[in-house]
């Protein structure tokens, strides 16, 4: 994970010491991207920690109490595996038109802000479900 997180970084700093006319166009585009990344990224911490929490708590709770804890702790892992799919599918240098490159960063815009949801919601239950 600190490799993919290294590589994102790098990635950035590629794509913003850059000076063509074409990429600072879409520079705010990729910005966006970006802070949506950024934003969510350091919660994979707590999501693994909020996970064996669950799975700990699972394994003491009745079977249906047990049952649910489980699913929970596999919305986290889902999430997780969002973002690590989405990182490994983003290409911070695409090119192509100008239109084509705006839809690229349009779609992995959608997709990261779905991955968010996903990290949020999961956080959320997950921590609701250990009070």
């Amino acid at each position: 994970m600190k490799n993919v997180f290294s590589l994102i970084v790098l990635a950035t700093l590629m794509v913003s010491c850059t000076s063509s006319k074409k990429e600072a166009e879409e520079k705010p585009l990729m910005d966006q991207v970006m802070e949506v990344h950024d934003a969510v990224m350091p919660k994979m911490g707590s999501l693994m920690k909020v996970k064996k929490q669950l799975m700990a708590k699972a394994d003491t709770a009745d079977s249906v109490a047990s049952d649910e804890l489980k699913i929970l702790a596999q919305e986290i892992d889902l999430a997780n595996e969002a973002m690590m799919d989405w990182m490994r599918n983003f290409d911070p240098n695409f090119e192509g038109t100008e239109e084509e490159v705006k839809d690229y960063l349009m779609k992995k815009k959608k997709g990261i802000e779905k991955v968010a949801e996903a990290m949020n919601s999961s956080l959320e239950k997950g921590e609701n479900a250990l009070k």
